[in-house]
């Protein structure tokens, strides 16, 4: 049981902690290696009161004849005041054109369950109660000895 929850708690941290990481380095890569695309937002969705979910907008995009279209946070940790728009500049991966950073930051892995903020957290109190509980374990162990 101990093992776990030091497992779990382990898994969830670093993964959403490594996770964040690729991302932020994709977009750095992608800010100076990408080809500038101008993206037509399309839609927009979430953010229409608590609990609503993340405000993301989908854009479309058309790089080396091939349409592309997908879904990323609108805007920062406050959502959107308005819909952006009607079109906001991206640059693609021009090896993998599915990849890309739009202006406001986020790429097209900014919406994966892994960058939510609440696994952090969840992660590392996971990890304490784990560790705690392999701790009462081994010391109880030890007195039975």
């Amino acid at each position: 049981m101990a093992g776990a929850f030091l497992l779990a708690g382990i898994a969830l941290l670093g993964g959403s902690l490594g996770f964040r990481w690729h991302v932020s380095s994709e977009a750095d890569r992608l800010q100076s290696a990408g080809v500038p695309t101008t993206a037509t937002i399309s839609d927009r969705s979430g953010g229409g009161g608590r609990g609503s979910g993340i405000d993301r907008i989908e854009i479309n995009y058309l790089f080396d004849g091939v349409q592309y279209e997908k879904w990323i946070p609108c805007a920062g940790l406050t959502g959107c005041h308005s819909t952006p728009g009607p079109q906001v500049t991206i640059r693609v991966d021009p090896a993998d054109p599915e990849r890309f950073v739009a202006e406001n930051g986020h790429t097209n892995g900014s919406l994966s369950f892994l960058m939510s903020w609440t696994l952090i957290p969840i992660g590392l109190v996971l990890t304490v109660i784990g560790a705690g509980l392999l701790f009462v374990v081994l010391k109880d162990k030890d007195s039975w000895a």
